[in-house]
């Protein structure tokens, strides 16, 4: 093999091991599963439901430790139509303004 190529592959190789692998490193995907939909339509209720007059919850309220890390406009767009009957789907997007 020539010097060149040497280097060369040496360098990816170097660079591959130092760059973050896509499943380890960079920014971690926020949660949304049925099971987190279910903790914040719990933990949140008073908050995100109809009828209910429009108060915000505490930051270091349970509330907000359970939308902690969740892509809530993912979550609001789990809810089945039974449930957006019960909870404004607009409060629930908005508690990542009020706990954030």
């Amino acid at each position: 093999m020539r010097p060149q190529m040497v280097g060369m592959l040496l360098l990816l190789l170097v660079c591959a091991m130092v760059s973050p692998h896509p499943v380890v490193g960079g920014k971690k995907r926020p949660r949304c599963t049925e099971e987190d939909k279910a903790h914040v339509l719990k933990e949140c209720g008073h908050y995100t439901r109809h009828g209910h007059p429009k108060e915000l919850p505490p930051k270091h309220s349970p509330c907000c430790k359970a939308v902690e890390g969740l892509d809530l406009q993912c979550i609001a767009d789990l809810l089945t139509k039974d449930e957006m009957r019960d909870y404004d789907q607009g409060a629930v997007i908005d508690l990542e303004k009020t706990c954030y």
